[in-house]
């Protein structure tokens, strides 16, 4: 598995929280989202990283990330995974320009919701999931994010607990791919080889990443 190093514009690392006063469900969602930060450092990865940011194996996260709570965009053979959090702006440009390409590069994008970057994202991911029609919650979100605070339109939710262990198993993927970043696009190559791009690839660039999915 290639770990790449393609010029990008944008990424949210661990650490780098959006920390943000809220109204409402804040506690909740705080308390979830120490509760997952446990359970990170319980679970082991699933997948061994090499010094050069190589994974030895990519079989285990790609047959994790079949499996996983994914909501699709589009209809083609070009399979995408993208991972992201919906209080981020980096995830919001990378939707933005996919848009256009979706159906002229047959692609299909596999959106997997985390919630970690601020108190309400765990929330919001779980707004998604829980919704009658997934994609019109992520394309409710990002429609009317706000770019200024960094907040995705759909309000947050009290979780179910369907929706909570989804999370807790895609934040264990996201963590399985050696950095706890967003956005993080995976992907098979025409070679058969795995990708993964940590951040959101410059928009010049993004048409050859595009290019190269199998």
């Amino acid at each position: 598995m290639h770990i790449s190093t393609v010029k990008r514009r944008g990424q949210i690392p661990a650490g780098k929280t959006l920390m943000r006063s809220r109204d409402g469900l804040w506690s909740r969602s705080a308390l979830l989202s120490g509760l997952l930060a446990l359970l990170l450092f319980l679970v082991p990865p699933l997948v061994a990283a090499a010094p050069n940011g190589a994974v030895q194996d990519a079989a285990p996260l790609l047959q994790r990330l079949d499996h996983a709570h994914w909501i699709a965009q589009g209809h083609g053979p070009h399979v995408l995974y993208v991972i992201f959090d919906p209080n981020c702006p980096y995830c919001h440009v990378l939707y933005d320009e996919l848009q256009p390409r979706i159906q002229p590069d047959q692609l299909t994008v596999r959106y997997v919701p985390v919630g970690y970057l601020a108190p309400s994202s765990f929330g919001k991911a779980a707004a998604i999931l829980e919704a009658k029609n997934p994609l019109a919650a992520i394309q409710k979100n990002e429609k009317g994010f706000n770019v200024t605070s960094h907040d995705g339109a759909i309000p947050e939710i009290l979780p179910n607990t369907a929706s909570t262990n989804a999370l807790h198993s895609n934040m264990g993927i996201l963590k399985a791919t050696g950095q706890k970043i967003v956005p993080t696009l995976i992907y098979t190559r025409r070679d058969n080889t795995v990708k993964i791009i940590k951040g959101t690839p410059d928009q010049a660039d993004l048409p050859a990443v595009l290019k190269e999915i199998r």
